[in-house]
């Protein structure tokens, strides 16, 4: 077995596999068997597959989240399916696109094209301490380099 699994750079475990296939339904158990690959489709008589898409159907704007949230509301034993299940059920009945497609940010036209063209000033007021006091200060960050440069703090240390 060791032979042949360096001889054909599989595992010991896939030989064993292979032989036992063969000696089941002869050299046809070599043939792979494309209907055991893939997800598997719901039956259609089955209560959840149903009613999610019933849901669905009824309420088009509840995602199915919420969907799955309703459903265990409604019914607290049921066995539920992760909620992304149900947007595969969704694309199976045409309930929408799969994937869903994501938009990414539009750029800011307006960001520094350089080191020190501009900066994004947040001001951080009471914040308390380890000591208690509380302080403010000023989060000044390039917006070119996205580096914080350094904040002041109100009051100062000295002060107190």
């Amino acid at each position: 077995m060791s032979k042949l699994s360096r001889e054909f750079s599989v595992s010991r475990r896939t030989v064993y596999t292979l032989l036992e296939r063969v000696e089941l339904n002869g050299i046809e158990g070599l043939r792979p068997d494309y209907s055991k690959c893939g997800r598997k489709r719901r039956d259609e008589k089955d209560f959840v597959f149903r009613a999610v898409r019933c849901l669905r159907t009824w309420h088009p704007s509840w995602g199915s989240e919420k969907i799955r949230a309703h459903m265990l509301r409604l019914r607290p034993g049921l066995k539920s399916p992760h909620y992304r299940s149900f947007n595969r059920w969704f694309h199976w009945n045409d309930q929408i696109e799969f994937p869903i497609k994501s938009r990414l940010p539009k750029p800011n036209p307006h960001k520094a094209k350089r080191l020190h063209e501009g900066w994004q000033i947040d001001a951080k007021e009471e914040m308390i301490i380890a000591k208690g006091s509380k302080n403010c200060w000023l989060n000044i960050t390039d917006e070119y380099s996205g580096t914080v440069i350094d904040p002041p703090v109100f009051p100062p240390e000295e002060n107190q």
